[in-house]
């Protein structure tokens, strides 16, 4: 095989999003078949090609867990890889009894659904329930959408905590805020269409590292990246290339140029906004126009001209885009509003991937990040109380003030916080 023949394959693999299962073999020879010439022959393109057999094996990773739970495909290649569990992950414990087998609307809007219960398949079913409830066929083809959905999942990499699975978790907690409150009465089918999409895509191709890794990796490589919302740009750029490699997905074509323009402006606010170094700068705003609305909805009489202003109008796309993006970040980061048991498999299971990074870090020669090395259950629950009241406490009661009917989200972070200074006493005796 020449170089040149070499380079064509290499430049198939990246730009192909929907390479078929029975492929696989085939690629895996001629890729194989490169190895002992590049070796001596350019060094350069022999990385290339190792680059591209890693992302085939990839997608076939995550075409063959497809029929499996993302928890137990994780726990199989950590085992195989020799990869040491932190202890919290032992106290993960899935009861499968409680797996309801056929899914209906009543259970997809309970909060404390059990996700990890539920292999990839399912969860796709279950997503296209949710989109085929809020009939959003006038704007992409089901059959398509199904497809589109699938392709998303299978860009998705098996690892601890950001995965489909969790993307899933997103997507479904803030359909059940949209049907619980009076979001649904301020933001039209398509803009919460947009938002759905972009929670079911938010992380594309994490590889459970954060954006502080990208940076010093970056810098160690004498690269120059932009430094803010690395991966976040990276999950968008991994989005528009599934689009733009299968067009008959790619419903956004069909769609009105404004419609399109705004459908976009959404999908890419909504995923650059769970960027947890935005967080502040985004509540701050967000807090000071929902003290706004409420003064206006208490008294319509207001003529402040800068209340009004600052107030939330449905009749403006970017007051609903930004109560979208504020929404599907606060998702994000909304693992405290489950019940504890529920709270405490994704904690135990985002401890077990920033371990995962503080090794990779030293295999690498970064500095380690010495806050995401785990220490002991003590330390782990000093973290979850400072996170719940630092970040997500006063989210979720600032979303709660704007929409009364979601109380009960901030409500369970408040009684899981008394649970966290109970245990830490257990721990301290």
């Amino acid at each position: 095989m020449s170089l040149q023949q070499i380079q064509q394959h290499i430049n198939q693999i990246k730009t192909s999003y929907q390479i078929p299962n029975k492929e696989f073999q085939n690629a895996f020879k001629h890729f194989e078949s490169c190895v002992p010439f590049l070796k001596s022959e350019n060094q350069e393109q022999l990385n290339q090609v190792y680059r591209a057999l890693k992302r085939f094996r990839r997608r076939l990773e995550n075409e063959l867990k497809l029929n499996q739970t993302d928890y137990h495909a994780f726990v199989k290649k950590w085992k195989s890889l020799n990869i040491t569990f932190v202890p919290l992950v032992y106290d993960v414990k899935l009861d499968f009894s409680k797996k309801i087998a056929t899914l209906k609307y009543e259970d997809l809007i309970n909060v404390n659904f059990n996700h990890h219960h539920y292999t990839s398949r399912e969860m796709l079913k279950a997503s296209m329930m949710i989109f085929q409830h809020l009939e959003v066929e006038q704007y992409a083809n089901y059959n398509n959408l199904e497809n589109l959905l699938t392709q998303i999942n299978l860009n998705y990499n098996i690892v601890s905590y950001h995965n489909f699975t969790h993307a899933f978790a997103l997507f479904q907690l803030l359909f059940c805020v949209y049907e619980k409150s009076d979001l649904k009465l301020f933001v039209s089918k398509q803009d919460i269409f947009a938002a759905l999409l972009a929670s079911l895509s938010h992380d594309l191709n994490h590889k459970g590292v954060n954006n502080l890794f990208k940076v010093k990796k970056s810098k160690k490589l004498n690269k120059n990246i932009c430094e803010q919302a690395v991966l976040e740009s990276m999950h968008v750029s991994t989005l528009f290339n599934i689009l733009a490699q299968n067009q008959q997905l790619n419903f956004l074509h069909y769609l009105p140029n404004t419609q399109q323009q705004e459908f976009k402006r959404i999908l890419v606010s909504s995923i650059l906004a769970t960027d947890m170094g935005q967080h502040f700068n985004i509540f701050s705003c967000f807090k000071d126009r929902v003290n706004a609305t409420i003064d206006l909805r208490e008294n319509q009489n207001i003529t402040d001209p800068l209340i009004r202003y600052r107030g939330f109008n449905k009749d403006n796309f970017d007051d609903r885009k930004f109560i979208l993006n504020v929404l599907v970040h606060a998702c994000d980061i909304s693992n405290p509003c489950l019940e504890w048991d529920a709270y405490m498999k994704w904690s135990f299971l985002l401890a077990q991937e920033f371990q995962d990074q503080t090794l990779k870090e030293a295999a690498k020669g970064l500095e380690v990040t010495a806050m995401l090395q785990y220490k002991d259950k003590l330390t782990f629950f000093n973290g979850q109380t400072f996170f719940l009241n630092t970040f997500v406490l006063p989210q979720w009661q600032t979303i709660a003030a704007l929409y009364p009917s979601l109380i009960d989200l901030p409500n369970e972070v408040k009684r899981n916080l008394e649970i966290l200074e109970e245990e830490k006493k257990k721990l301290a005796n």
